[in-house]
């Protein structure tokens, strides 16, 4: 029964926590968002649409322009699989929008809840750390901000790395790791770089303190890293193959370290309550409070909040981010992306530095009325600063209220959409950031009649054509004049698999000189079909990896059996 009653007691603060950054929007029946949100509901309605058609290529029919864009070769999708059931359950998209976020905030603080239960050992703590870390100001407003889902899904698996990076350290196996790290990997490339960057100094620096320790630690390393490489063999391949055959456009590496706050910024954000990239009120208030009781704090305790101060400090415009701006560092875009890793050290900091109180003073009730108002502090500023945010963008952001027509803002564009204008974002013109990414160097040099949809013919005019839209598969009526070789709007990537069909029967496939298909057509009307198959070798990659992780999991439990 207490075990029932725990999970009851732990499933509701669950809820409570995930509804927090989201019930006030919800209520207003409206979706705040600009272009971040436009590039990733492209990415969750192209594979709601290729689960629904049971053609699942992931070339882009129905998103991104409908031009057979690559995207989602180049940019990890596992981890949307959640987000696209729910869109295939709920019709209505802006409650299906609001509930994405919900259970993405149940998936984080579930994370939250066994890893900072394995490293705290302590209930009540535990669950001031998962309300801590599950509202920190820099993962809500990646929620309702800016929606940039590939980096807040990527932040709620923090807590499991570094909980398979202490195993590691405490020899207690090295598969935590590798599980963390494997979702980080499917989720977001950029955060997985920077998880190995920020782990491997960590390891560096240890080295140098404890060499013989870091020594023993090494075949742990190298399982996880032989480990992840077999399960990532699904996104790897594909990436590699069209990345090497291809001349492929990469999104703008850019270093943007004037968009970063100052380190003192950080903190007068938080006490301003501004629902922005920061650390949020709740850290001030224990960080200023670790100052006053730092002689009885533990040497742990001091290491992790120095850890959390450096890499907060690293974040910001005061580190000498112009140093890298034009090197390989600039593929990271925003210097205020390492926040996140000094949130977490800082979570750890604030409630180990609880649990140095109450075993100094000899008080219990001194751990369990700090953990209290702490968690009422901090959903009670959270809620505070998102409805601040709230009124501001809704003087600000533009409101679309005619369902017909396009969504073609700036690069950063600010608009809200209710469910009568939602699927404006990815069933219509779509050139705002992110919209051309992974194309190839020829087609991008002709995307204005790409994504004019125009059929050309071999002089490069456009000729008379529909577009029509079916299910997994796209289709072009065509007034050919002349026997001819007509060029489609369709982007071709080398190493991928098309099917086209002239009337139900299969044509050779060309590339045409804005790099997109071509094929031959007699004249007259014609119906031109084109479909995408995932490539052979990409088969058999994510069989390898879906058995790799499968045996990785399973071998201990047969091996205990034996």
């Amino acid at each position: 029964m207490n075990i029932k009653k725990s999970a009851i007691i732990y499933g509701v603060i669950a809820v409570l926590i995930a509804l927090v950054p989201v019930i006030e929007f919800y209520h207003s029946n409206t979706v705040y968002s600009g272009a971040d949100l436009q590039f990733h509901v492209n990415r969750i309605y192209e594979l709601t649409r290729q689960i629904k058609s049971g053609n699942i290529s992931l070339i882009s029919y129905s998103s991104f322009n409908s031009v057979g864009s690559g995207v989602q070769y180049f940019y990890p999708s596992l981890t949307l699989i959640p987000a696209v059931f729910v869109f295939l359950i709920i019709k209505n998209s802006i409650m299906a929008y609001y509930m994405v976020l919900v259970v993405y905030g149940l998936i984080a603080f579930a994370i939250s809840q066994y890893a900072f239960g394995a490293l705290l050992k302590d209930k009540w703590l535990t669950i001031l750390g998962s309300i801590l870390f599950s509202l920190s100001a820099y993962r809500v407003f990646s929620m309702i901000g800016v929606s940039a889902f590939g980096e807040f899904i990527a932040i709620g698996w923090l807590p499991l790395v570094f909980l398979g990076y202490y195993r590691i350290i405490q020899r207690q196996g090295w598969r935590t790791l590798w599980i963390s790290v494997t979702l980080m990997g499917y989720t977001h490339l950029l955060s997985l770089v920077l998880t190995v960057i920020v782990l491997a100094v960590i390891t560096v620096i240890r080295l140098i303190l404890s060499y013989k320790l870091v020594i023993e630690e090494i075949p742990s390393y190298i399982k996880v890293a032989f480990a992840f490489t077999m399960s990532f063999l699904a996104f790897l391949v594909p990436f590699i193959v069209l990345s090497k055959q291809n001349n492929i456009i990469s999104p703008d590496a850019v270093l943007h370290y004037q968009w970063a706050k100052s380190f003192a910024g950080y903190y007068v954000s938080s006490v301003r309550l501004s629902s922005t990239r920061t650390l949020g009120f709740v850290f001030v208030i224990t960080l200023v409070g670790m100052f006053a009781i730092w002689k009885i704090l533990s040497k742990q305790t001091r290491l992790y909040f120095w850890i959390g101060l450096v890499l907060t400090f690293i974040a910001s415009s005061d580190f000498p981010w112009f140093l890298w701006e034009h090197t390989a560092i600039s593929t990271l875009q925003f210097p205020y992306r390492v926040l996140p890793f000094g949130i977490f050290f800082l979570t750890i900091a604030s409630v180990l530095a609880i649990m140095d109180m109450s075993k100094n003073y000899g008080y219990q009730y001194t751990k369990y009325v700090l953990v209290v108002l702490l968690s009422i502090i901090t959903v009670g500023s959270t809620l505070i600063s998102i409805h601040e945010y709230k009124k501001d963008i809704s003087n600000t952001y533009r409101i679309e209220k005619i369902s017909k027509g396009h969504l073609n803002y700036t690069p950063f564009a600010a608009y809200r959409v209710t469910s009568n204008t939602f699927d404006k974002q990815y069933n219509n013109y779509f050139n705002t950031y992110g919209a051309f990414d992974y194309w190839t160097g020829k087609s991008l040099k002709n995307k204005s009649t790409i994504v004019g949809h125009k059929v050309l013919n071999v002089l490069g005019k456009p000729i008379s054509s529909k577009t029509i839209h079916g299910e997994g598969n796209i289709s072009y009526i065509v007034n050919n004049p002349k026997q001819q070789k007509l060029d489609l709007p369709f982007l071709k990537y080398n190493g991928m698999s098309y099917l086209v069909n002239i009337d139900g029967k299969k044509a050779n496939v060309y590339t045409s000189k804005r790099g997109t298909l071509a094929v031959a057509v007699n004249s007259g009307q014609h119906q031109i079909m084109i479909q995408t198959k995932i490539n052979r070798l990409f088969v058999i990659s994510a069989t390898i990896s879906l058995l790799s992780m499968v045996t990785i999991i399973l071998f201990p439990y047969w091996r205990r059996h034996q």
